[in-house]
């Protein structure tokens, strides 16, 4: 009997709690400062702009400079291509027993046979044209949906 009476309190108390939060929900005196507006409005912004410079994967083309089971070897082209062309990238993958070194991210057959002709007088003849999954930018996707 008198677990029942404390269970019948306790589920008063309770539907109580609940009603005063509902009700303190719908009270007057909480307001929204304009402020948190502004900084959400700035947020979505900020989302915006990182989705456009969003680096995505779309097929392509990269330049197979040098696959050997010489690490050294390896390492020593990648800093050379690097010298030489700062502003593309160079990807060392290891397949066991070789390095792999692609260079470039080309999105047309034409612009990586372009730059394996430049390559052929730093790495000689042995460079091939691989399809690819090649990083793009977000920017460059939107300048050419254009």
């Amino acid at each position: 009997m008198f677990r029942q009476l404390y269970f019948y309190l306790l589920v008063l108390v309770m539907a109580f709690c609940v009603s005063a939060q509902a009700q303190f929900a719908k009270s007057p005196y909480v307001k929204r400062d304009p402020r948190v507006d502004k900084l959400v409005d700035k947020q979505i912004e900020l989302n915006k702009q990182a989705l456009r410079v969003r680096t995505t994967l779309e097929p392509g083309f990269r330049i197979l400079v040098i696959s050997t089971n010489k690490r050294d070897f390896a390492i020593d082209a990648k800093s050379r291509l690097l010298k030489i062309y700062p502003d593309q990238k160079s990807y060392l993958f290891y397949q066991s027993p070789n390095f792999k070194l692609q260079f470039g991210n080309f999105r047309m057959m034409k612009e990586a046979e372009l730059m394996k002709k430049d390559l052929v007088l730093e790495f000689g003849e042995n460079l091939i044209i691989i399809p690819s999954q090649v990083e793009v930018k977000g920017e460059k996707q939107e300048a050419e949906n254009f």
